[in-house]
């Protein structure tokens, strides 16, 4: 076993057969569930993370003194960065927060510097990064996302038969692990970024875990019961509104090929041969976390793409290729359905307050 970092080369993706075909058959039916859940509500929201508990704002600031391996891209440079963060909830729907699932943080971080992904994009200046409270997507490759996804478009009014055609599967049991997670306070959950990036010479994984004793204290109680079926923005409103919120930033090193695959974000990578290191800190001041303007700007107009930003953070395998085409379809027919217009964030304090 070696802790050396492995270097970062194009070749470390390999693309899968048929993988156009996957992509765009995924992508077409996430379109069609779109139009049926806009049918159900009235509104168009985003195909994955459609139920926000809040939005924040605050400021990312990268340690000083990172070793070699650490200090890449968007960490090379000590200091801080604005940013914005959104928490939901994983589906498409608008689920009961009582129900187990996986939670996701979306950050937008401004004022970065470096090769850009996307030159002529007039928001070049800006990364995504978009996480989740499992470690790992269980449909880890654009195959497997694409049969998923025809699974819950065919039984889209029948969650138990969605279930069950699941369970069914070989994989069933990796497929239904969101089903078993806990649910607990919005800020007492670690976030993983599941799928592989680059990370400017080498290639990673990102995390963020909570960043001070009490936020960690409050995942020894979860929310299953009595509580109302919108729990999770509550609980977030009640802390966000007089504490200050913050998360640590970790970055987890691939240094192994055989154990750590880039082409399947459903596979962990082992922390015993490579653990989340810390880099910088997310601190979120007390604020009102899911105002109605700032909820309007967040779940209408506002977009978190993980193909935004620096070339350093380049998402790597079929998942992250599969997302490269699907939010940029997606969000266009959110906005189209919506009939507004998509905004792209330059400064955090265009964030309503």
């Amino acid at each position: 076993m070696t802790t050396t970092p492995l270097p970062y080369s194009d070749d470390v993706e390999v693309r899968e057969p048929d993988e156009d075909e996957h992509i765009r058959r995924c992508i077409d039916s996430l379109l069609r569930t779109n139009e049926m859940t806009f049918d159900l509500y009235r509104h168009g929201y985003r195909a994955t993370h459609a139920k926000s508990h809040g939005i924040l704002r605050g400021h990312l600031t990268v340690h000083d003194d990172l070793p070699p391996e650490l200090a890449q891209g968007l960490f090379a440079t000590p200091g801080s960065h604005a940013v914005v963060v959104r928490i939901a909830t994983e589906t498409g729907q608008l689920d009961d927060d009582r129900k187990p699932n996986a939670r996701g943080l979306s950050l937008k971080v401004f004022g970065v510097r470096g090769e850009s992904m996307h030159p002529d994009d007039p928001g070049h200046d800006v990364q995504d990064f978009l996480f989740n409270t499992l470690p790992v997507l269980p449909p880890g490759t654009a195959r497997k996302f694409m049969e998923i996804t025809e699974i819950r478009e065919r039984h889209f009014s029948d969650p138990d038969a969605i279930a069950a055609e699941i369970a069914a599967r070989p994989d069933g049991e990796a497929m239904s692990a969101f089903d078993r997670l806990a649910v607990l306070h919005p800020v007492a959950n670690a976030f993983y970024t599941q799928g592989a990036f680059r990370y400017g010479d080498h290639v990673a994984k990102i995390a963020l875990y909570p960043g001070t004793d009490e936020q960690e204290a409050l995942a020894s109680q979860e929310y299953s019961g009595a509580e109302r079926r919108g729990i999770l923005a509550d609980l977030l409103d009640t802390w966000a509104t007089d504490r200050e919120t913050v998360f640590d930033v970790r970055v987890q090193l691939r240094t192994d090929a055989a154990t750590m695959p880039v082409e399947d974000a459903g596979v962990d990578w082992p922390q015993e041969q490579s653990p989340y290191r810390s880099v910088a800190t997310v601190r979120l001041p007390p604020q009102d976390p899911y105002s109605p303007a700032r909820r309007v700007f967040a779940d209408d107009r506002l977009a978190f793409r993980p193909w935004h930003g620096l070339a350093a953070h380049r998402p790597l395998g079929s998942v992250n290729r599969l997302r490269r085409q699907a939010y940029r379809e997606m969000g266009g027919q959110r906005f189209a359905l919506n009939a507004v217009e998509g905004t792209e964030m330059r400064a955090a304090d265009e964030l309503p307050d």
